[in-house]
């Protein structure tokens, strides 16, 4: 990363603290606030993941591609990241207020900023000299196009849709947005950040099988979608059988790596448990396409398995690869890179069992009482990554050479 991007930016790293403590705010106030499940999951992952996923795949490609300067580039992120958070406010407040016409331009503008991210990175791809792993790239773009569409079906199902259509729609929009958007680009990012997070080298073999993974993942994605508005169960249970192929394709790399490499920072832990939880809710998603009889039993499961997609799988992956980059976008060298680092790591192993522990307590039926202790203990180890974060950012400044 060139010398320009280095530090703190405002917009760059400023927004996805401000949405997850937002996201701690509804969790902690749910009962006084309106639509508080909606709202939480839509915090986190319209909100926090979708800023990251915008501000990260641009950075990727930029180190895999090796294009454009840092000034060059700025004028043609910052538009999309403000388009797409102003959307993702007005989509919130438009949604929690009953308010339609808001809800329709906040989801225009995350429509256009999805956009512009996918052609803005083919442009990219088509100019930049063929490089090792540019072919990830392509998992960003079809990651935002499908964005596209997923973030319209919002919008109709915030219209207001009710019987077998509601749940159609919620499937769709689930795939698109979190097997889609969040999905492709967790597994494109992957293949060669991985290695890198666990400190060891990239499996040549299991990248090149990740990359062949992209028209498979694609494919399942679009049954599912396709299955779901043309009222057709068994497209459903195909594009999840499908996806779940081009997951385990992906996966191999991981698994490679994590063998060679076990994980031992917070960072390699938190993404490695986030993707087994995701696994692990596809596998319960596709017995539910199976054994449902009907649309509405699928969307039990859809229920039920939302939060720990949110939790277990988004919040965890992003905390995870937050807690690496951002001491590596800080700058000042390898001694104040790993200065902030060990503050991210501080109580790692205690963090992630807490946190998957209370969720693996969730994930069962158990008493009220026993669930809200569980989700408190979650609640805190998943605010200390605030906490972390404001000491490692003060002591990487305390950690300059002072003036001679």
């Amino acid at each position: 990363m060139s010398k320009g991007r280095r530090g703190f930016n405002a917009l760059r790293d400023g927004p996805p603290v401000v949405w997850l403590a937002a996201t701690l705010v509804v969790v902690i106030a749910h009962d006084a606030v309106p639509v508080p499940r909606w709202l939480m999951i839509h915090l986190l992952l319209l909100g926090a993941v979708s800023h990251s996923v915008v501000v990260w795949s641009q950075h990727f490609s930029d180190a895999l591609l090796r294009t454009a300067p840092p000034r060059h580039r700025a004028q043609q992120v910052w538009p999309r990241l403000l388009l797409l958070n102003v959307g993702a406010l007005l989509v919130v407040v438009g949604v929690v207020s009953h308010t339609w016409a808001m809800t329709v331009i906040g989801t225009a503008a995350v429509i256009t900023a999805a956009a512009a991210h996918a052609v803005l990175l083919v442009a990219q791809l088509r100019r930049s000299l063929p490089a090792r792993f540019s072919a990830t790239v392509r998992f960003y773009v079809a990651a935002a196009i499908l964005l596209t569409v997923g973030a319209g079906v919002g919008a109709a199902l915030a219209r207001g849709v009710s019987g077998p259509l509601q749940e159609r729609l919620h499937l769709a929009h689930l795939a698109l947005n979190v097997l889609g958007w969040i999905g492709l680009t967790v597994l494109g990012t992957l293949v060669t950040f991985w290695p890198t997070v666990l400190g060891t080298r990239i499996d040549q073999a299991s990248a090149t099988l990740a990359v062949r993974a992209l028209p498979v993942l694609v494919a399942g994605v679009g049954l599912i979608a396709l299955g779901a508005a043309a009222d057709q169960r068994w497209w459903v249970t195909a594009g999840l059988t499908v996806y779940v192929a081009g997951v385990a394709m992906a996966a191999r790399g991981l698994v490679v790596h994590a063998r060679s490499r076990p994980p031992s920072t917070y960072a390699s832990m938190s993404i490695g448990v986030g993707l087994i939880w995701w696994a692990v809710c596809l596998v319960i998603i596709a017995i539910g396409s199976v054994t449902a009889p009907t649309w509405e039993g699928l969307a039990a499961t859809l229920d039920y398995v939302a939060p720990f997609l949110a939790a277990g799988f988004a919040a965890q992956v992003l905390l995870g690869a937050l807690s690496f980059l951002v001491p590596t976008v800080l700058g000042g060298g390898p001694a104040r890179s790993r200065v902030s680092h060990r503050e991210f790591n501080k109580g790692a192993a205690i963090r992630v069992v807490v946190i998957n522990a209370g969720l693996l307590v969730c994930a069962f039926p158990v008493s009220a009482l026993v669930r809200v202790i569980a989700s408190v203990f979650v609640l805190a180890a998943f605010a200390a990554f605030l906490v972390l974060l404001v000491r490692a950012t003060r002591a990487w400044l305390r950690s300059r050479p002072s003036a001679a």
